[in-house]
């Protein structure tokens, strides 16, 4: 028997506080459990392991908050996006919010294509950091090593390639970088080529917008200021 089309549902959702520090992993499961406690009909997978059909399209390197994240769910049974709101959002922890929850197209994709990240900076920092800034964005490359989690090898990585734009505004330090099948530059990474130190920067960076090939309704979504504490 023939299966009936997918009915995929999109989730997008802020991380802040103590919970952004922790991994993709653990998020996809506090939304397993989430979605569980609020009795929303997950599809799950076939075999003698099944798990729940969701995924995070782009994860978020740990210790970065996030106004813009977004969680993918396949339904087993048809239910409502304001329903599924209104089961969600009480089972979700202190520092993940809902901001909107919407069916998806049979066919639409959503596949990320940019990302943007904002950092406070101290006052007097902002006139050599805009100096760095310029010969960055000058440059035909920039390049900074990077470490395998897994094997260890390292390797040098052109991030110059992944920023479109960078630019101080009001105190802080804004930048949208690509993302694409030949990857991305990590956000630690851009502060690094910036001349910043990601061990000291990057758990005060937010990740404040996420670009797909597809727009995901932008009239129906939200768009809150970055929360940099």
């Amino acid at each position: 028997m023939a299966s009936g089309p997918r009915r995929r549902i999109a989730v997008r959702f802020q991380i802040a506080g103590d919970t952004r520090f922790i991994s993709h992993r653990d998020t996809v499961r506090l939304f397993e459990r989430a979605l569980a406690r609020g009795e929303i009909p997950v599809r799950r997978s076939a075999g003698f392991n099944p798990r729940p059909q969701l995924s995070l399209p782009l994860p978020r390197n740990v210790g970065i908050a996030s106004d813009d994240e977004l969680l993918i769910i396949e339904l087993a049974t048809p239910l409502a996006a304001d329903e599924i709101h209104a089961r969600l959002a009480p089972q979700l922890p202190a520092g993940v919010r809902l901001t909107d929850v919407r069916e998806l197209a049979e066919h639409e994709a959503c596949i990320p294509t940019a990302a943007a990240y904002a950092l406070p900076i101290e006052a007097g920092e902002a006139g050599q950091l805009a100096e760095r800034i310029r010969q960055f964005l000058a440059a035909d490359s920039v390049l900074i090593e990077r470490t395998d989690a897994t094997s260890g090898r390292k390797r040098s990585v052109d991030v110059r390639q992944f920023v479109r734009e960078v630019e101080i505004v009001d105190d802080r330090l804004l930048w949208t970088q690509t993302v694409s099948q030949s990857g991305s530059a990590r956000p630690g990474e851009v502060l690094a080529a910036l001349g910043l130190d990601p061990r000291q920067r990057q758990h005060r960076l937010v990740r404040t917008r996420v670009s797909y090939d597809e727009p995901l309704a932008p009239n129906a979504i939200p768009h809150p200021q970055p929360n940099l504490e």
